[in-house]
């Protein structure tokens, strides 16, 4: 019978040898949010393993007060990422298929004429967000992280994460009606 996580967590805070299942269960899904980011194959699997390490070396720390484990790992893989940036001072981008706006236009509703607008001004919007807000509609909408992981993995309340989804939407659905209009 397979033991719940917790139950895993708490054995390998013991014998760092048992955190072989932890590492299992998630280095796919945290290979592909930070390759999502940064692009390279390489360097993401250096950032990855660089996740799991700091991981396992702080996993005395981790404990259950309302942040789930994988938020808890996700959030030391957005921190890599970001440290990955800092430290060769290369930009992020966004790895945009045609299906990950199709998530976003669903969301705004626009009219048949301001549907190619948009799919044609996406990028250029999304460039323009700054990074916090990127990483929360990256996460809402192309990742499909409930508003709740996406608040943890950000650090943020999850009315937060809401209101500002919200707001960040309505800036971009602005945005594609000025040039509309134009």
């Amino acid at each position: 019978m397979e033991l719940d996580e917790h139950a895993l967590i708490e054995q390998a805070k013991q014998d760092p040898k048992r955190f072989g299942p932890i590492y299992e269960k998630y280095h796919e899904p945290i290979f592909r949010f930070v390759y999502a980011r940064i692009g390279q194959l390489e360097a993401s699997k250096d950032v990855t393993s660089s996740v799991f390490y700091k991981a396992l070396a702080n996993l005395k720390k981790y404990q259950v007060r309302g942040l789930s484990f994988s938020s808890w790992l996700y959030r030391i893989a957005l921190n890599e990422c970001y440290d990955f940036f800092r430290s060769g001072k290369k930009h992020r981008t966004v790895a945009l298929d045609d299906y990950m706006g199709v998530n976003l236009l669903e969301e705004l509703q626009f009219g048949d004429s301001e549907q190619e607008v948009w799919m044609n001004s996406l990028p250029v919007l999304l460039e323009s967000l700054e990074p916090k807000d990127l990483e929360l509609i990256e996460m809402r909408f192309f990742e499909g992280k409930s508003f709740k992981e996406a608040a943890d993995i950000l650090d943020i309340t999850e009315n937060n994460a809401k209101t500002r989804s919200y707001r960040l939407l309505e800036k971009m659905r602005k945005e594609v009606k000025k040039l509309v209009v134009k």
